[in-house]
C-alpha cells in the first residue's frame, strides 16, 4: 500500500512538473504569464495556480500592447494610468528581463527621474533574471562574467541593459528598446517650467538619439502631473514642441481611475479601474482632497492653475431628471477659422436651455477637430434633436468654415434654424464677461453626468490660462446673445420683443415665422 502512495505521489509530482513546463513554455510569448510566474506565492513557489500578482483588466490591456512591442507591431508607446496601479512592476521591473531572456543580443536603455532609482530598477531586473522561475522560462540565458552591475547588466551573447537616471549621460550606446518610467518625480517638480523643458531637451536629443535603427521601440510609462510634461508635448498637437505628424506615431493607453467617454477598456462612465484595490470610496476622498491633483494624478487630465475669472464655487450642476419642463433653446458654435485660430484648435457646438428664470441649463455639447463636413453633420443633428430658436456664432465664422455646405445639407435634409451673428469685442477675457455675471449668480447649469462636462467645467475655471479656449468663446456667444435678445435693440428686432412662453399658441406661431425667416435667410447666405 505505502508502495502504491509513494507511486501516486511521484506521478502527481511528475504531472505538476509538466504542467509547470509547459506554463514555462507558454510565458515566452505570454507577457502577462511570465508577469505572474516569476511572482510566487512565498511560502509555494512551486504552485503555478497562484501567483502574488493580482492581475486586472487593465493588466491584460498593457500586456497586450508589450507584446505588441516586442512583435514590432507597435514601435511607439505610451501608457498612462494612477499611481499605484502596477506599471512600474509590469513594464519597468518585468518587462525588460522578459525581453533579455527572448532575445539576449538586445539592447535596452532604461531611464527614469534619478541615477539612485534607476539603479534600483537595475537591481530588481538582475535578480529577476536570477530567480529559478526566470531560469526555467529561458534555461539558456546567462549573464556576462563580469557584466553585472546596479546601472548594467550584460548578457553572454552581448546584449545589455542599461540604467540612468533622467539627463544622464548615454553617449555611445545605442538601443533596439528605449524605456522611460515617470521622468518626473513629484509636483515640485513637475511645475518648474526650467525642469520641463530640461526633460524635453535630454529627451529629444539625447535619448531618442540612442535608437539604434528604425526599427527601435520606445515604451513611456507614466502618472501625469502637468499638462506641460512629456506625454503633454509628445501627443498634444497643439503644443509647438512637436509636430503634428509625429504625434500621430505614438500608441497611447490612457487609463483614467473613472472611466470616461471613449474609454480604451469599453469599461461604462464612471466605472473605477481597479475596485479590487482602489474602491470608489478610497478614489472619491482623493478627489475631495486634492481635485486639481485627483485630475492630473488619476484621472490623467493635468490642467493648468485655475484662472480668476470663473470661480469653482459658482459651477452649479443639474440632474436629468430635475431639468424644467419648458425651457427656451438656443444654440452657438464656435469653428476654427480666423486670424487668431490654427489646425490646432476645435470647433466646439453647444446647446442651452433657458427657464422663465433666466437660469442657464447646458443640455449637450459636440467638441471635435474634424472637417467641415463632420462639423456640418453634427450641427444639423443637433438641430433635429433640439431643435433650437436661434444658432449663435461670430460674425463671418459660419460663412467662412461651412457657409456654402451647410446651406446645401439644410436644403437638402430639410433642416433649418434661425442663425444670428454675433460681433464680439477683440479681447476674449472681455467677451467671457457676458457669463462671468451669471455665473456669480448662480444662473447656470451643467450636467452632473455627461462624457464632456468635466472637460467644460475644467477650461472654464482655467480660463485665461488654459491652452485651449473654445468651450469658453462658445459660451460666450451664448451670453452675448442673449443679452442682445434683452435689450432694447433686441426687441426692436423682433416683432414679439422677448420670445412667447414655450408651448403656447403665441410661440408655436412665432417659431413658425421664425422658421420662414430662417429658409429665406437660407436663400441669401448667412
Amino acid at each position: 500500500m505505502a508502495e502504491e502512495l509513494n507511486k501516486l505521489a511521484e506521478i502527481e509530482h511528475q504531472i505538476a512538473a509538466a504542467k509547470r513546463q509547459k506554463l514555462a513554455i507558454e510565458c515566452k510569448a505570454d507577457f502577462l504569464k511570465f508577469v505572474k510566474f516569476t511572482m510566487p506565492k512565498i511560502n509555494d513557489p512551486n504552485n503555478i495556480e497562484e501567483s502574488t500578482f493580482k492581475d486586472a483588466q487593465h493588466h491584460r490591456a498593457i500586456a497586450l500592447a508589450l507584446e505588441k512591442v516586442a512583435k514590432g507591431k507597435i514601435k511607439r508607446l505610451i501608457v498612462t494610468l494612477p499611481p499605484r496601479h502596477g506599471k512600474s512592476e509590469m513594464i519597468s521591473r518585468r518587462f525588460i528581463p522578459w525581453l533579455m531572456g527572448k532575445d539576449p543580443y538586445k539592447s535596452i536603455i532604461f531611464a527614469t527621474y534619478n541615477e539612485d532609482f534607476a539603479q534600483d530598477f537595475g537591481s530588481d531586473c538582475r535578480a529577476i533574471m536570477e530567480t529559478p522561475q526566470f531560469k526555467q522560462v529561458f534555461p539558456g540565458f546567462s549573464f556576462r562574467q563580469g557584466g553585472a552591475s546596479k546601472s548594467r547588466v550584460q548578457t553572454e551573447n552581448g546584449g545589455m541593459a542599461v540604467f540612468v537616471g533622467r539627463g544622464g549621460s548615454i553617449t555611445g550606446r545605442g538601443g533596439d528598446v528605449l524605456v522611460v518610467d515617470d521622468p518626473i518625480k513629484d509636483s515640485v517638480e513637475a511645475m518648474s517650467p526650467t525642469l520641463r523643458e530640461n526633460l524635453w531637451n535630454w529627451f529629444t536629443q539625447v535619448f531618442m538619439t540612442r535608437l539604434m535603427t528604425e526599427k527601435s521601440k520606445v515604451v513611456i510609462v507614466t502618472t501625469r502631473w502637468h499638462e506641460d510634461d512629456l506625454v503633454g508635448r509628445l501627443t498634444d498637437p497643439s503644443n509647438p514642441k512637436f509636430t503634428e505628424e509625429e504625434c500621430a506615431k505614438w500608441k497611447i493607453i490612457n487609463l483614467p481611475a473613472f472611466a470616461g467617454d471613449n474609454d480604451p477598456l469599453k469599461r461604462a462612465e464612471g466605472e473605477v479601474l481597479w475596485p479590487e484595490r482602489f474602491n470608489i470610496d478610497f478614489l472619491e476622498a482623493q478627489r475631495n482632497l486634492d481635485p486639481r491633483g485627483f485630475s492630473a494624478l488619476y484621472q490623467q487630465q493635468p490642467s493648468p492653475e485655475d484662472g480668476d475669472l470663473f470661480q469653482r464655487e459658482n459651477v452649479q450642476f443639474y440632474e436629468k431628471r430635475n431639468l424644467p419642463k419648458q425651457l427656451r433653446i438656443y444654440a452657438a458654435s464656435d469653428h476654427a477659422v480666423g486670424i487668431d485660430k490654427t489646425r490646432h484648435d476645435l470647433t466646439c457646438l453647444l446647446v442651452v436651455g433657458v427657464d422663465d428664470q433666466e437660469d442657464i441649463y447646458l443640455l449637450d455639447c459636440w467638441w471635435a477637430r474634424q472637417p467641415s463636413d463632420v462639423v456640418v453633420k453634427a450641427m444639423l443633428e443637433l438641430i433635429r434633436r433640439h431643435k433650437p430658436l436661434i444658432w449663435w456664432a461670430e460674425r463671418g465664422h459660419i460663412s467662412k468654415a461651412i457657409g456654402p455646405f451647410l446651406r446645401k445639407r439644410m436644403f437638402e435634409t430639410k433642416t433649418h434654424c434661425r442663425i444670428e451673428e454675433v460681433t464680439p469685442v477683440a479681447n476674449k477675457v472681455q467677451r467671457s464677461q457676458s457669463m462671468i455675471g451669471r455665473m456669480a449668480m448662480k444662473k447656470v447649469y451643467f450636467p452632473k453626468v455627461s462624457a464632456w462636462g468635466q472637460r467644460a467645467v475644467d477650461e472654464l475655471l482655467k480660463f485665461p490660462n488654459a491652452r485651449h479656449d473654445d468651450f469658453v468663446d462658445t459660451l460666450s456667444w451664448i451670453g452675448m446673445g442673449l443679452g442682445d435678445l434683452h435689450s432694447p435693440s433686441g426687441r426692436a428686432r423682433t416683432a414679439e420683443g422677448l420670445f412667447p412662453k414655450v408651448g403656447t399658441i403665441e410661440w408655436v406661431k412665432w417659431q413658425t415665422t421664425m422658421d420662414s425667416q430662417a429658409q429665406k435667410k437660407l436663400s441669401s447666405g448667412f
